[in-house]
């Protein structure tokens, strides 16, 4: 969960165009969820899917999940258990039988190239070739 500065200067990355919603330049934007790898549950997934004609969407898909919660009573857990910062620290809790569900790559702000590489990194992360195409929950 974060708090993060509302980037209202045009061609930076993750830049708001409704900037101004959240007060005076600078301001920041509310408590939401960021980082490689955020689930909710089946009842706040409803709670959107019902509603998504009236919920507004921002630049950026963690603020908009931010911005429809703050009004329900959700329970925001941080639990980086699941999460790995590099691929060696990923093959590492693999081979302890602790698999990874999310890599992050932070020289790139991301996954680097993210559709092109996938498949690579769920392979070194421990999981079949067909677990990116046939999870099952």
């Amino acid at each position: 969960m974060k708090s993060g500065p509302v980037l209202a200067q045009e061609g930076v990355k993750y830049h708001e165009p409704e900037y101004w919603k959240f007060g005076e330049w600078g301001n920041k934007y509310f408590r939401h969820a960021s980082g490689q790898l955020y689930a909710i549950s089946k009842d706040l997934a409803s709670y959107i899917s019902i509603n998504q004609h009236v919920l507004h969407k921002y630049a950026n898909e963690d603020v908009s999940i931010g911005a429809w919660f703050i009004g329900v009573d959700a329970e925001h857990v941080d639990d980086r258990r699941l999460c790995c910062g590099t691929h060696p620290e990923c093959e590492r809790k693999a081979q302890a039988g602790n698999v990874c569900a999310a890599s992050f790559d932070w020289s790139c702000s991301g996954i680097c190239k993210s559709a092109d590489r996938i498949k690579e990194v769920h392979r070194r992360c421990g999981e079949s070739a067909n677990a990116i195409w046939n999870a099952t929950f």
